[in-house]
């Protein structure tokens, strides 16, 4: 027994004896009649459902609550039979434990939960037997008045091979007023299944048959956990543990937050769940747990039902910057284990430069400021630079079919369509990520279409990725496949790219990724049917619907394609085969020695007066995309980038023939206008289009003559 679990356990055995409820404060008790229909959920963890998740319940439903009941510092009981409500029960790990209580008003509560195997020396009447878990205590608030669903986990899920009692502990006393009551269904009839204790010297009593006052009903109180499925062999003929931690990757700088997730790749089918924790030089600390490992198979036929394997998101903002060991640890229902490490850097308050002000997909003019927003105690400077968007870019792709791949039976050219006992429809997660691995063949890295001295051709490499994938054996890709084929891939070269992951990236996101800082990348989607696309580039700007285009190799036509991409209720779509499909998530690779030119904009270096730069437009191009980098830089030398996409218009800005921009149209600007034309003066603010007075798409003498005669009520105003 650990010493975590027998301090628990003694925690529990002193509160247990050192109850000061009374026998006879209990008698007092009233019936309610109560409707689930208001069922809220009080919880301070994510409740997580696998796949094979069972709910081992017994009641008849919600019907009454029980006031003047509770007082607190007591204990309840429920006896629970996995097989009753769960096929191939056995051995069930019990992971989660709910007791419903109605409330007058808000409160705090203080709960743990703890699970019992079931006594069963009287066979018609079991009874709460030995202690094999027990959870932390949990501190939580009841908000307001209703009634609650509180569930709470065990810290260690327990595995049972048979009937089991299920304990709901009350840490705290309740206020009067509080009105803390526990819920019923309408059945007297069940006798030894419901037990209470507020004493150690009366014990448990079943609340349904006992000398105090009876329930009207069998408690409701009931188990959640994963069935084995090996009938109580506990699993041990099925392959012991395997993980591997994805990302984040060996030596990463981690800034707020990260995105946990692991592989657990050993084949078994009783893998219960994957942990995570980390360390910095002591004993390791529990971050969270994953009990749903579900992962979307892309298989381009069927839908891809939503899931991220086992991951978890790692809000460290709470603790010291510095290096920290990531473990993660696979648990099997027999109880047997894996782990994997990383070491990496976090920082709670990185150098992060948000910019506030202006917003990707907004217009930009005149000169403006660009706001920022950093949290960081020692950040040094933030240096802004700017990178002009093309109206149509490409990053040079050339589509596939995937029906050209999968072969079978040695006859290229029937298609390789499954219905022929092919593989070719399986394949979009091969031949997007042949197609991003090319882009950078034909930027000047060769080395990845080689083996050995001879270069490999793009169908061979669709080859090679299906083999990494486990397409065949699969029939599909999964999203854990293929990143760690990536990776190992990657690691066979000698790791000459970065490869990085993101979920749920929108438009801007990804049009940063692919052409502000050039990374090549494909997309995971979701709906029916759920594929891989690789993705080529982006066509002019926002659409009258709201939309966004986004050119695409689509495997499944063979051709490139520009589609429609929206963002829907917070998650972004693609239109693609005739109906919009969840953009999942985005797999991005770039050279590690990639440099990409910028224009640098400037710096700001003191931060006393907020963090802001002031931007000129001078040389914009009226109607240009711009991308505005800011890059934070801390006196640690951590840095980390923030990103812009907008729109340089000043169409709605200027008043027609204001040159200079200072509200009025006079002679001065007719001067401006001239010293423009005559190449010894700036071009008018918001550009040298503006100085087109007289629309015919040039800028000379002509200009200066029609703006004369607009001065003097001649003519129309200029055109800018």
């Amino acid at each position: 027994m650990s010493r975590s679990y027998r301090g628990l356990l003694c925690l529990f055995v002193i509160l247990l004896i050192a109850a000061r409820i009374s026998a006879g404060g209990k008698p007092q008790a009233r019936i309610e009649a109560v409707s689930s229909s208001s069922l809220k959920q009080l919880t301070n963890y994510t409740v997580i459902s696998a796949a094979d998740t069972c709910t081992v319940r017994h009641d008849a439903g919600i019907a009454y609550k029980i006031d003047d009941w509770v007082v607190g510092n007591e204990l309840y009981k429920g006896y629970l039979d996995p097989s009753q409500t769960c096929t191939n029960p056995y051995p069930f790990t019990v992971t989660e434990i709910n007791m419903p209580m109605h409330f007058m008003s808000a409160t705090p509560i203080s709960v743990s939960v703890d699970v019992e195997l079931a006594d069963l020396t009287n066979p018609s009447c079991p009874v709460p037997g030995a202690l094999i878990s027990i959870s932390s205590q949990y501190d939580l608030q009841v908000p307001d008045s209703g009634l609650y669903d509180i569930w709470i986990p065990l810290d260690t899920p327990c595995v049972v091979n048979g009937p089991f009692f299920a304990g709901f502990y009350l840490g705290n006393y309740f206020d009067a007023g509080t009105g803390p009551a526990v819920i019923t269904d309408d059945n007297p009839n069940a006798l030894c299944q419901s037990y209470n204790v507020w004493n150690d010297s009366i014990g448990f009593v079943d609340l349904l048959n006992n000398q105090f006052w009876n329930f009207p009903g069998q408690l409701v109180l009931y188990a959640a956990g994963i069935t084995g499925g090996s009938g109580g062999g506990g699993g041990t003929t099925e392959p012991a543990p395997l993980v591997r931690i994805l990302t984040p990757t060996e030596n990463q700088d981690l800034f707020g937050q990260a995105s946990l997730w692991a592989e657990e790749y050993s084949g078994s089918s009783i893998i219960d769940y994957v942990s995570f924790s980390y360390s910095n030089g002591g004993s390791f600390v529990t971050i969270g747990q994953d009990f749903n490992g579900t992962s979307p198979l892309r298989d381009g036929i069927s839908n891809a039902v939503a899931g991220d394997g086992y991951s978890f998101i790692w809000d460290f903002s709470g603790l010291p910057e510095g290096a920290y060991v990531i473990r993660a640890t696979a648990h099997d229902t027999s109880g047997r284990t894996a782990t994997n490490d990383v070491t990496v850097y976090i920082d709670p308050t990185p150098p992060t430069p948000n910019i506030v002000t202006p917003t990707s997909g907004s217009d930009i003019c005149p000169s403006f400021d660009v706001v920022f927003n950093d949290n960081d105690e020692n950040l040094n400077r933030i240096d802004l630079y700017r990178k002009q968007a093309d109206s149509a870019y490409s990053c040079g792709m050339t589509a596939l079919s995937e029906f050209k791949f999968g072969d079978n039976n040695g006859n290229p050219n029937d298609g390789n369509h499954v219905a022929s006992g092919e593989y070719g429809e399986y394949y979009s997660g091969p031949v997007a990520a042949a197609l991003a691995i090319k882009v950078w063949a034909d930027r000047g890295y060769p080395l990845l279409m080689r083996e050995g001295i001879v270069t490999i051709s793009i169908d061979t490499l669709v080859e090679r990725m299906a083999t990494s994938f486990d397409v065949r054996v699969n029939h599909g890709c999964y999203d854990e496949l293929v990143y760690s084929g990536l990776s190992s891939f990657n690691a066979s070269k000698s790791n000459p790219l970065k490869l990085s992951v993101m979920r749920d990236p929108d438009y801007f996101a990804l049009r940063q990724a692919v052409e502000e800082e050039q990374r090549s990348a494909l997309l995971a989607l979701g709906g029916t049917p759920g594929m891989w696309v690789a993705i080529d580039g982006f066509s002019g700007w926002k659409q009258l619907d709201g939309t966004y285009r986004v050119n695409v190799c689509n495997p499944a036509t063979g051709m490139k394609e520009t589609v429609s991409m929206r963002n829907n209720g917070g998650l972004s779509e693609l239109y693609l085969g005739g109906s919009w499909k969840r953009v999942d998530m985005m797999i991005t690779m770039v050279p590690v020695s990639w440099a990409v030119s910028r224009t640098s904009v400037g710096s700001d270096t003191n931060g006393s007066d907020g963090w802001a730069i002031n931007t000129s437009t001078t040389g914009l191009i009226s109607g240009a995309r711009y991308f505005y980098r800011a890059e934070g830089v801390d006196n640690t030398a951590l840095r980390d980038v923030s990103t812009v996409l907008v729109k340089f218009d000043c169409s709605g800005y200027y008043v027609q023939g204001d040159y200079n921009f200072d509200g009025r149209v006079n002679i001065v600007d007719l001067n401006y206008l001239i010293a423009f034309v005559t190449h010894t003066g700036p071009a008018p603010t918001g550009g040298a289009a503006r100085a087109d007075a007289n629309c015919d798409g040039r800028v000379n003498i002509a200009d200066v003559v029609y703006f004369i005669n607009f001065l003097f009520g001649a003519t129309t105003a200029p055109c800018h």
